[in-house]
């Protein structure tokens, strides 16, 4: 009797594993899955998980003119914009979004705030982004906002190709700037 009683009970948990185990892998490689939303799939998912060695940093189109933007301590926009860039892939990229450091990441929103006082900006569309970018940052000066998050990322993704004239189909289309 303990024989099939036992038997009974491992036969049970091994398909009551097996079956959740399909269900947990269905919904996270179906493409229809609400795990999955617009933003992760086709293009942008390949996109926001490039690595450095894959992200093409070639200049394949002409750079925005250095004057367009400039920081009132003397730092180019270009540079303001590639370091953020930088450090929001090394932060939230390729999957970190939701594991990342809210202190760190709003100790960076701060910093971004206050390199934005000031700023000389002589393009609209810029401007309207660099406005999207402060009203996110403040976003997460005060709360652990992952949407603001991920925007403020793909902001300066965007703007560090079209400033440095990289592959314009590696985009997330956020920014007015070339964007929409």
């Amino acid at each position: 009797m303990k024989f099939w009683t036992w038997t009974m009970i491992i036969l049970l948990s091994v398909t009551a594993i097996s079956v959740s185990s399909f269900f947990v892998m269905q919904a996270l490689f179906d493409k229809k899955s609400p795990l999955q939303t617009e933003n992760e799939r086709s293009v942008v998912k390949q996109a926001s998980t490039e690595t450095e060695e894959n992200f093409d940093t070639k200049q394949v189109n002409t750079p925005v003119d250095e004057e367009v933007v400039v920081l009132t301590n003397g730092t180019s926009g270009h540079t303001f914009i590639s370091n953020w860039h930088d450090f929001y892939n090394e932060s939230l990229g390729w999957g970190r979004l939701e594991t990342t450091s809210y202190e760190k990441q709003k100790e960076a929103a701060i910093s971004i705030l206050d390199g934005l006082k000031d700023i000389k900006v002589v393009d609209e569309q810029i401007a309207e982004d660099i406005n999207d970018i402060a009203t996110n940052a403040k976003v997460v000066a005060e709360k652990d906002d992952r949407v603001a998050m991920r925007n403020l990322h793909r902001y300066f993704h965007d703007l560090d190709i079209y400033f440095n004239g990289y592959n314009y189909d590696q985009t997330f289309g956020i920014t007015e700037f070339r964007g929409n």
